[in-house]
């Protein structure tokens, strides 16, 4: 007879991809955990993981078993404890940008007494990998992700302004006309820059997009941070270029001026992250109905 525990253990070992992060997610011993997979399997007659150096892999067997099952297990898992009128509580482990979480996120998370959060901050690359590992459940990514194991789905796109300080005394641009861009690109390679890093990540496309070629300077300013940034243009360190929900405010406000916005927006898209197979998970589902 098949025990339950051996189908959640199952389970988490696939949606996580290690033995020892579905041990942590069910707060049992790694023997345990592998015990009951092994179980599993010789109950089945297939066998449900290829084992490798750093994953468990599912076989055409253990893909199979999970569609079948992970419904049925996650209805059983959402029925209240016989003592509880609550639904048993849940966490949700985001990564994300740290400004646009900060500023386009935070304060539209759901909230209520049974979800809890945990947020990393990092750049794409690094949490998609964290993400594969099991150790986020969703990825706010500034670049779609390829990988056969991860599905993304759009949520935001951002427009980038070219901005500086206050009472900024220049000539108006209208972008339009290629004379009229040609002294705005002699114009700004005159100016002080602030740049997120040294590679000028967004500096260069922004270039590229509006100029038709590669931005040769050296920022006065490098910052990691888009909100510093911000800060120091209005500060008057010098020009940058910045995200419109980030400066669209204070151009109104006249805390920054706007020196040019393209009449071809220079976009950025924003991506949902998660792992495919945790698509129907309420948690994940709660996510993307929320914000899609």
């Amino acid at each position: 007879m098949i025990n339950f525990e051996w189908y959640r253990s199952f389970i988490e070992v696939y949606r996580v991809g290690t033995v020892s992060g579905a041990a942590q997610v069910l707060h049992l011993t790694q023997p345990a955990v592998s015990q009951h997979v092994a179980a599993l399997e010789s109950a089945l007659g297939n066998r449900l993981f290829d084992r490798t150096p750093r994953r468990m892999v599912a076989t055409e067997a253990g893909q199979k078993l999970y569609t079948q099952i992970v419904g049925a297990i996650e209805q059983l898992e959402s029925i209240p404890h016989k003592n509880s009128a609550l639904e048993t509580p849940q966490t949700i482990r985001i990564g994300a940008p740290q400004e646009f979480f900060t500023e386009r996120i935070l304060s539209q998370l759901p909230q209520d007494d049974r979800t809890f959060y945990t947020v990393r901050f990092g750049l794409t690359n690094d949490l998609i990998q964290q993400l594969k590992e099991g150790k986020l459940d969703l990825v706010i990514a500034t670049q779609k992700v390829t990988l056969s194991d991860i599905e993304c789905q759009l949520i935001f796109e951002e427009s980038f302004w070219l901005v500086g300080p206050p009472n900024l005394e220049f000539h108006g641009f209208k972008g339009g006309d290629r004379a009229d861009l040609n002294a705005l690109d002699r114009w700004l390679s005159s100016q002080h820059w602030i740049a997120y890093s040294e590679e000028l990540p967004i500096i260069r496309r922004f270039w590229r997009v509006v100029f038709g070629r590669r931005i040769d300077l050296r920022p006065k300013l490098i910052v990691p941070d888009l909100r510093a940034i911000r800060q120091a243009v209005e500060s008057g360190f010098g020009l940058s270029v910045i995200p419109d929900y980030l400066c669209a405010d204070l151009v109104e406000k006249n805390r920054l001026t706007l020196i040019f916005k393209p009449d071809r927006d220079v976009t950025n898209s924003l991506w949902f992250a998660f792992r495919k197979s945790e698509k129907q998970l309420p948690k994940i589902k709660r996510m993307l109905d929320f914000y899609l």
